[in-house]
């Protein structure tokens, strides 16, 4: 892949994108887990020009999600064979590389996020009085059953 130059318009960088850039050797590289930053430094771009490159094309910006969803399958993948190859030597850096590679991968792939979500739960008191005086209407004297200790 070859840079562009930083004297070109927005426009000028991405029409030299579309017939300088070999699209599928982009993705291909993300989908191995090749980041986004590196090859938009390669191409001597920034990040507006690398999205305007994304949306040119119909479709290419899904395909770009589903090479990085592709792309969790190998950090999860190194993060294990980093946790199995870890010695008592190296075992503080191997942690933090399977932590990183989880991170991402958690990042790039849903079905890799191991955050613990948060649920949330309310209650609105004057619904719940509500609903018992609905359930208590037809209850009479003599349904009530009085018991003493």
């Amino acid at each position: 892949m070859r840079g562009v130059t930083k004297h070109e318009s927005r426009a000028d960088k991405v029409a030299r994108m579309e017939r300088e850039v070999d699209e599928e050797e982009v993705i291909e590289r993300i989908s191995n887990g090749a980041f986004a930053q590196d090859i938009i430094s390669e191409l001597g771009i920034g990040w507006r020009v690398w999205g305007l490159w994304l949306d040119n094309r119909e479709g290419r910006r899904r395909e770009v999600e589903q090479a990085r969803e592709n792309a969790a399958h190998f950090f999860a993948s190194r993060a294990v064979n980093t946790a199995q190859g870890a010695t008592t030597e190296n075992v503080n850096v191997a942690r933090l590389q399977v932590d990183t590679d989880k991170w991402v991968a958690g990042r790039f792939n849903d079905m890799y996020d191991t955050r613990q979500r948060d649920v949330s739960v309310s209650i609105n008191v004057g619904d719940l009085h509500a609903q018992a005086m609905e359930l208590l209407r037809d209850v009479t004297q003599n349904d009530v059953i009085d018991h003493e200790d």
